[in-house]
């Protein structure tokens, strides 16, 4: 039983790469912390316009109690033998602000949904048809914060879903510019570039109010391949009317529960 829970467990940090495409997963790959501290910010580079179009978008969503939208993903993935691969999917989620995130991901890995009520967090894979659980703080900021730094581990999007995106997109960045301006689906948007300190991203943001990001691609640097994560938003509803049995974990009664890894102890362990 012991090689099955571990294999179990191997398994559901895989299913969750399909809500991890930060700094989380590499880190664990490369056996990298992250030291937020140590980002000088204070030297970072950033263009005052390119400063000013995310500042809005940040407000546009800082202003949103509820919001639904859709995004299309394209994740690569680095294997060890070198070789880069690409995966792809969709991804619809909702949010009630402070406390309410439910996300399903379909795609060429299988369908993955995640639920977060509040104070639990619940993942569960569709194919394997196992799920991790956990007891989690009373907000989405705190949470996303809860999971990186014991489980190394991050909901995709977590920047747009934070209640100052701003902050969150900038917390490593060290540079920023305006590349122009670009469509995306025929929506007319300004195309933004930044240097971070672990990754790169380009996002595109809505000329027409409210300023909502309408694309994102985040460029792994430090990782071999330089894999890249690209995510397209479309059918923005800012009014969507959420009951709590949306953020409700739905699971069928034959599914298995199983750990998380909890690297913070692994490490503590270790030590």
């Amino acid at each position: 039983m012991v090689g099955i829970k571990n294999t179990l467990i191997i398994a559901l940090f895989i299913l969750s790469s399909a809500f991890m495409p930060l700094t989380g997963l590499i880190q664990v790959a490369q056996g990298q912390e992250v030291d937020k501290g140590t980002t000088d910010t204070s030297q970072s580079t950033i263009d005052s316009e390119a400063f000013e179009v995310l500042n809005e978008m940040s407000d546009a969503l800082i202003s949103l109690k509820e919001f639904t939208f859709d995004t299309e993903i394209t994740n690569d993935v680095s294997l060890t033998s070198g070789e880069t691969i690409q995966f792809s999917g969709t991804m619809k989620t909702s949010v009630k602000r402070p406390d309410h995130v439910y996300a399903i991901y379909t795609g060429d890995s299988g369908t993955r949904e995640a639920w977060y009520n509040g104070n639990q967090i619940t993942i569960y894979n569709e194919s394997k048809k196992f799920y991790g659980q956990l007891e989690t703080p009373d907000s989405i900021d705190a949470t996303m914060d809860f999971l990186m730094t014991n489980y190394n581990f991050s909901l995709a999007l977590a920047d747009i879903l934070n209640s100052d995106p701003y902050d969150s997109f900038m917390e490593t960045t060290v540079g920023g510019m305006v590349v122009g301006n670009s469509s995306v689906r025929g929506k007319e948007c300004t195309h933004l570039a930044f240097i971070g300190k672990y990754v790169d991203w380009q996002l595109w943001v809505a000329d027409k109010k409210p300023a909502l990001p309408c694309k994102l691609v985040i460029n792994y640097k430090e990782i071999e391949g330089a894999p890249q994560y690209q995510a397209i938003f479309s059918n923005w509803n800012l009014s969507p009317d959420l009951s709590d049995s949306v953020f409700k974990a739905n699971l069928p009664k034959d599914a298995v529960k199983i750990d998380f890894i909890d690297f913070k102890k692994q490490k503590g362990a270790t030590k």
